[in-house]
C-alpha cells in the first residue's frame, strides 16, 4: 500500500513561534497514535466464525487457510490448467482471480494479521442454477476504513460503476464490470469480507450471521475436526443438497443420492493436486437415521477384491461390494429394518416369506451359503452383439462346486412348482442358463440390483457371472476367453494400485468408455457442453473412489487422474496401429464375430438378426436359417423411416426389392 503524503501547508506572511502548549498537543496526539497502533496489533478483534457466515443451503464448501498461496500452487497444476480451458471452470477461475488481485492490492496492510482463512460456497440460486459465496476472514484488518475504501478506488480505476446499499445496517458495495454487466456483490461483515455474483448470497450470509446452520451441527464440527488443514484445501460436501447439484445436470432424480442425502451428513476430503492427479482423502460421517441398506452395508465389513481377474477389458464402470459374509449383511440389514421401520421390515420379511414359498427353497441355505461376500457389478462398452446397455453382476462363490449345485437345485425347484421358464444352451463350453426371479436381488440388494430380475447367467472361475441379456453374456464369454480382460488395463492398474484392496464399496471409470453411456441420463445442454469439451474429459482417463467400512466414521478416497488428450494424436497413433495389424489375425476375428452373431441369432433371437447405428436405432432386420439369410429383410434410415425392403433365400436375393426416400416416399422397385 502507498505512504499516505501529507502536504505542508503554505505559509501565510511571517512565521510564529509554536507555543508550548501546540507541542503538547502533538505529544499526546502521537502517544494516542502509538496506543491505536500497538492496540490493533496485540488485542484481540470482535469476531465470527468464518463458517457462521456460510447459508445452510451450501451444496459444497471450500476451505483454504492461505488462499492466496494455496491458490498459487494449485492454479499452476498441470490438471487445472487443463480444466480451465472448460467455460464453466473458467468462471470459477476468474472470480478467484478478481478477489485475489483486490487482496493483492492491499498486500502491505494485509501483511500485518499473516494468512487467511477463506471459504467458497456453491447454492443454487433457483431451480438448474447454482452460483458461489467467497467469505474471506480479514481479522482486524476489515476494522480499517481504508481498506474499504481502497475497494472502490481500485474498482473505480478499471473503470467499474461502484454504488452501494445498505442491508441490516450492512453496507453492500455493488461493482458493476462494464464489459459483462455482471455486479460483484461486496461486504465487510465484521471481521470478514463476503462477496457473491448473486446479491441472494450475499444477504443470506449476512442473516446467516445471526442463526448459523451449517456452523453449529455437531457432525459437520467433527468432520471439520477430522479433515482441515491437512491438504492444500479442504472440500465439505453437504449431502442433503447433493441431489440438487446433480439434478442440474441430469435433470432427474436418482434414487442412490436420495438415499445418501438421508443417510449421510458431511463428507470432509483433504484436497491435493500433483502433475498427475487430483486426490481427495477424508471421512463422512452418517446422520442418526440412516437408509438400511447403507447401514447394512457399512457395518459388515469389507472384502478382497478379486473381481477384475475375470471382468472384460471393456468395463466401462465397475461397482465392488464387499462383506466380511453375505449372512452377516442380511443380519445388518433385518437390524436396520427393524429397528428404522417397522413397516417396512414387516413388508421385507413378507417378500422373503413369499419367495421361499413360490420356489419351495431356503434362501439362506440355497443361495446365501455358497457366497464369498464379493459382488462386482459392471457396465460394459457395447460389445459385438449391438448397443444396448450391457450389464454384468459377478457374485465370488466359497466354492464353485457347491454354487453350481445349489443354482442348479434352485432352477429345478422353479422348474417344477411355477411356469417360470428355465433354459440352457451351451456356448464354448460354458452352460448359459435363464431364470427368472422378479424381486429377489432387489428385496436384498436394492434397486442397484434392478436390471438382474430375469438373469442370463454362467460359471467362470470362482464367479456366478449373471448378465441383463444374452448377447451381454456372449460378448463377455468372447472377451474372457481372448483375455480381454480389466485386470490387464493400465489404466485400471494405476488406480487399483491407488485403492486398499480390501473394501466395502470401490468404484472404478474409465473416461472414454463411459462417456456414450452418459448421453442418456444427462440433459441435453449438459451433453452438448461435455461434448464439446470431450478432450478436457478424456485427459482425465480414470476416477477411482473407495469406501472402508465403519459403523460412524467412513473413511473415502477419491482420485481423478489426469493424462493430456489430444484427438488429433490419438487419430494417428490409431492409424498406425491399423497399418500393423496382422491381416490372418483380422480374419480370425471375423470369423469369431461371425460364429457368435450366428449363435446369438439362433439360439436368443428367434432366428431374426438385428444391426444398429451407433446411437442405437435399428439400421437391419433379417431372418437367419441356418447362418445364413433367409426370409424377409428390412433395412432402415437412422431416422427411423423405412429404406430397402426385400427377401432372402438361402444367402440370396431374390422376388422384388422395393426402395424409398428418407422422408419415407416409394423410390423404385428392382426383380432380382
Amino acid at each position: 500500500m502507498e505512504k499516505i503524503k501529507i502536504n505542508p501547508i503554505p505559509e501565510k506572511g511571517k512565521k510564529k513561534p509554536v507555543k508550548k502548549w501546540i507541542w503538547t498537543i502533538i505529544l499526546v496526539l502521537a502517544g494516542y497514535g502509538a496506543w491505536r497502533t500497538v492496540s490493533f496489533i496485540i488485542t484481540p478483534a470482535s469476531s465470527i466464525q468464518q463458517v457462521y457466515m456460510i447459508p445452510g443451503d451450501a451444496i459444497f464448501i471450500i476451505q483454504s487457510h492461505s488462499p492466496v498461496d494455496d491458490w498459487k500452487q494449485f492454479s499452476k497444476s498441470e490438471p487445472w490448467q487443463c480444466l480451465k480451458r472448460s467455460p464453466s471452470f473458467a468462471e470459477i477461475d476468474r472470480d478467484v482471480s478478481m478477489l485475489d488481485s483486490l487482496l493483492h492490492a492491499n498486500r502491505k496492510l494485509l501483511s500485518l494479521v499473516g494468512k487467511r482463512d477463506m471459504m467458497i460456497s456453491a447454492h443454487q440460486v433457483r431451480k438448474g442454477v447454482s452460483d458461489y459465496l467467497f467469505v474471506i476472514d480479514l481479522q482486524k484488518i476489515s476494522e480499517m476504513e481504508t481498506l474499504k475504501n481502497q475497494i472502490t478506488h481500485v474498482y473505480s480505476l478499471m473503470d467499474y460503476k461502484v454504488t452501494s446499499r445498505k442491508y441490516q445496517n450492512i453496507n453492500i458495495i455493488e461493482l458493476r464490470d462494464p464489459k459483462t454487466k455482471e455486479i460483484l456483490y461486496t461486504a465487510f461483515v465484521e471481521n470478514h469480507l463476503i462477496a457473491s455474483y448473486s446479491s441472494k448470497l450475499v444477504e443470506a450470509s449476512i442473516d446467516e450471521r445471526n442463526n448459523p446452520v451449517i456452523g453449529l451441527d455437531p457432525l459437520f464440527m467433527e468432520t471439520e475436526r477430522l479433515t482441515s488443514g491437512k491438504g492444500i484445501f479442504t472440500i465439505y460436501i453437504n449431502y442433503k443438497y447433493l441431489p440438487q447439484l446433480v439434478n442440474i445436470y441430469a435433470g432427474k432424480e436418482m434414487d442412490y443420492l436420495s438415499a445418501m442425502s438421508r443417510s449421510m451428513a458431511y463428507a470432509g476430503l483433504s484436497f491435493n493436486a500433483t502433475r498427475d492427479r487430483f486426490e481427495l482423502n477424508g471421512y463422512t460421517l452418517l446422520k442418526d437415521t440412516v437408509d438400511p441398506y447403507i447401514s447394512a452395508m457399512l457395518h459388515s465389513g469389507n472384502k478382497e477384491m478379486n473381481a477384475h481377474q475375470i471382468l472384460s477389458a471393456r468395463t466401462a464402470f465397475y461397482t465392488n461390494i464387499g462383506f466380511d459374509e453375505p449372512n452377516t449383511f442380511l443380519k445388518e440389514l433385518e437390524k436396520a429394518l427393524s429397528s428404522g421401520n417397522p413397516q417396512y421390515y414387516d413388508t421385507y420379511k413378507k417378500s422373503y416369506r413369499q419367495i421361499e414359498s413360490l420356489f419351495g427353497i431356503s434362501l439362506a441355505d440355497e443361495f446365501f451359503s455358497w457366497m464369498a461376500g464379493e459382488f462386482a457389478i459392471i457396465e460394459l462398452e457395447p460389445g459385438l452383439l449391438g448397443h444396448d446397455t450391457e450389464m454384468i453382476l459377478s457374485i465370488r462363490a466359497k466354492n464353485i462346486k457347491l454354487a453350481k449345485e445349489k443354482m442348479a437345485s434352485i432352477e429345478r425347484k422353479i422348474k417344477r412348482r411355477t411356469p417360470v421358464n428355465v433354459k440352457t444352451v451351451n456356448y464354448k463350453n460354458y452352460a448359459i442358463n435363464y431364470v427368472e426371479l422378479k424381486g429377489f436381488f432387489t428385496l436384498f440388494f436394492g434397486k442397484m440390483f434392478d436390471k438382474f430380475e430375469k438373469p442370463y447367467y454362467t460359471y467362470i472361475d470362482d464367479y456366478v457371472v449373471l448378465s441383463n441379456k444374452p448377447s451381454t453374456i456372449l460378448s463377455f464369454i468372447e472377451d474372457y476367453e481372448q483375455g480381454y480382460l480389466l485386470k490387464d488395463d493400465p489404466d485400471f492398474k494405476q488406480v487399483l494400485s491407488q485403492a486398499n484392496r480390501k473394501s466395502t464399496y470401490f468404484f472404478f471409470a474409465s473416461t472414454q468408455k463411459y462417456f456414450p453411456l452418459l448421453q442418456p441420463i444427462l440433459t441435453k445442454q449438459t451433453w452438448t457442453d461435455l461434448n464439446r469439451n470431450r478432450e478436457i474429459a478424456f485427459s482425465f482417463p480414470t476416477l477411482g473412489f473407495q469406501i472402508v467400512g465403519d459403523r460412524q466414521r467412513i473413511p473415502l478416497q477419491l482420485v481423478l487422474n489426469y493424462r493430456p488428450f489430444s484427438e488429433a494424436a490419438i487419430a494417428d497413433e490409431e492409424e498406425e496401429e491399423k497399418d500393423d495389424e496382422d491381416e490372418n489375425r483380422v480374419y480370425t476375428e471375423k470369423e469369431i464375430l461371425d460364429e457368435l452373431k450366428r449363435f446369438y441369432v439362433e439360439k436368443f433371437q428367434g432366428n431374426v438378426y438385428r444391426e444398429y447405428y451407433q446411437d442405437g436405432a435399428i439400421k437391419i432386420k433379417c431372418e437367419i436359417r441356418g447362418g445364413r439369410r433367409h426370409g424377409k429383410f428390412h433395412e432402415y434410415y437412422e431416422n427411423g423411416k423405412l429404406k430397402i425392403r426385400g427377401k432372402y433365400s438361402k444367402g440370396q436375393q431374390k422376388g422384388t426389392w422395393k426402395y424409398y426416400t428418407e422422408k419415407g416416399a416409394f423410390e423404385r422397385k428392382v426383380k432380382m
